[in-house]
């Protein structure tokens, strides 16, 4: 009697996991947005999926809300709903391996997730940043030395350059906040990974003030070899 609850126990830890494998190239997916704030990916049985094999996929979407839409891209793929629309749509996608998100596009910061597909190539190494001060400026820069508008939301390292004993370099926001100490002169590298949100960079002194600026740091911005970052010319800041 003990085996055969035993071989009954196995069994249906068998079709559990058969049930919670990733789906399978030609296997239909289901993406829905609203109402409310929510987006999500399943497959045809209504289970969530986080990851699927390669290949070529029917991608079922169902858009309950005029105020959202379902954006799939990554990969070779970009397609979406429209935002003041709602029904039905049906895509045919071939995923390939690598890192996809699905967001609304009017609230990519709340309304987001994440598909991985196959085996994702090696992430790079992080972006790094240059955050400088002076007695009279603050900027953050790419390498190239381009001022930062917007970022990805993931690792970076970002390298400080305090150059003056009245002022510091401070970013806020983001799931970051670190500065260096108003006293502090010299060079110090910071590792950090930000969410998505927004972050302020800035000084603490007052003589001058330095404003800095404010840098949207967007979900899944990244993905599909774009640039982690958008930039502007490089400016400079000061306050009265």
């Amino acid at each position: 009697m003990r085996r055969s609850l035993a071989v009954l126990a196995l069994v249906g830890l068998v079709v559990a996991a058969a049930g919670l494998a990733a789906p399978r190239a030609g296997a239909p997916l289901r993406g829905t947005v609203g109402p409310g704030f929510t987006i999500t990916l399943a497959d045809a049985s209504g289970n969530r999926v986080s990851t699927v094999d390669p290949g070529a996929y029917s991608l079922a979407v169902d858009d309950l809300s005029d105020e959202h839409d379902f954006h799939l891209q990554g990969p070779g793929v970009d397609v979406t709903t429209d935002v003041a629309g709602t029904g039905a749509q049906t895509f045919q996608v071939t995923l390939a391996d690598g890192r996809y998100t699905f967001i609304c596009d009017v609230h990519p910061t709340r309304m987001t997730g994440t598909l991985t597909v196959g085996t994702p190539p090696a992430a790079p190494a992080p972006p790094r940043l240059v955050l400088s001060v002076t007695a009279t400026a603050i900027s953050l820069r790419t390498q190239a030395g381009e001022t930062v508008r917007r970022l990805a939301a993931g690792p970076y390292v970002i390298e400080v350059r305090d150059r003056s004993r009245l002022q510091n370099a401070r970013i806020a926001g983001a799931g970051l906040n670190r500065s260096t100490g108003r006293a502090f002169v010299g060079t110090v590298t910071w590792k950090a990974t930000l969410s998505a949100g927004t972050f302020a960079y800035r000084s603490d002194g007052t003589k001058p003030r330095l404003r800095g600026g404010q840098v949207f740091v967007l979900a899944g911005a990244g993905d599909g070899g774009a640039s982690p970052y958008s930039t502007l010319p490089p400016t400079s800041q000061t306050g009265p």
